[in-house]
């Protein structure tokens, strides 16, 4: 950090300035400008402390498509919720990152072992009209506004300090679920009699089992709009 050689010349400066040399217009020029460089750099190294100054915040976004957490052969996709304390509107998601996964990833779990940076990061969601999920991550973070002010100020670490992070989970309204760990518990209790009350209706009805089956086919966006309604009905869910 160049500014804390540059305090230590400045008050080796001063103090020679004014307690050695005896000339008064040099005692004056050589202690009274030292004074000023001194009072100045001591200033500006409290405004970097206090304000960050000589460094500016830049945000990038990026954005991917997400895949169901649930059975990869329902025609509808799921989103398991779980939210970081009470009314915080910030979450920890379940989801795939990869169509390919055979497992749900888990994301935006709070790192305990880094706590000051995960109290910078939040989650949550917003049902859309699409047929896509997708995740928008904005993340700010504090970069050095020059390379001056880099040599100035810096101690290492600072460059790429992170300042905020939020995500936002897009979730097709009509074609995915959005449910909490006890909804998907009662989701998987109540599935076989829902499956079974089904199966009766459309053999009792075989029109309107080939029907249902040649929507599957021709409209599967559809379709799936049934399947969703149905199971929201079933939990009780009125969003």
């Amino acid at each position: 950090m160049l500014i804390i050689l540059l305090l230590v010349v400045f008050m080796i400066g001063t103090f020679f300035g004014f307690m050695f040399i005896k000339n008064t217009i040099a005692h004056w020029l050589v202690g009274g400008i030292s004074f000023l460089l001194l009072a100045g750099s001591v200033t500006m190294l409290t405004m970097h402390i206090r304000d960050n100054w000589g460094m500016k915040e830049v945000t990038t976004s990026t954005t991917h498509q997400i895949y169901t957490a649930g059975d990869k052969s329902a025609p509808y996709g799921m989103m398991i919720k779980a939210e970081i304390g009470k009314n915080t509107d910030n979450y920890v998601f379940v989801y795939r990152n990869n169509e390919k996964s055979e497992k749900a990833d888990t994301n935006f779990k709070p790192d305990e072992k880094h706590i000051s940076e995960a109290v910078k990061k939040s989650a949550t969601y917003k049902l859309v009209d699409d047929t896509k999920a997708t995740v928008t991550t904005k993340t700010t973070r504090r970069v050095w506004s020059s390379d001056f002010y880099k040599l100035l100020f810096s101690v290492g670490g600072e460059q790429n300090e992170l300042v905020k992070q939020n995500s936002v989970v897009s979730v097709p309204k009509n074609t995915w679920l959005v449910l909490t760990q006890d909804q998907v518990k009662k989701l998987s209790q109540e599935a076989p009699a829902m499956q079974k009350q089904m199966e009766a209706q459309l053999k009792a009805d075989p029109q309107k089992a080939a029907q249902l089956a040649a929507l599957q086919k021709s409209n599967p966006t559809e379709y799936a709009k049934m399947q969703v309604k149905q199971i929201k009905q079933l939990l009780g869910i009125t969003e």
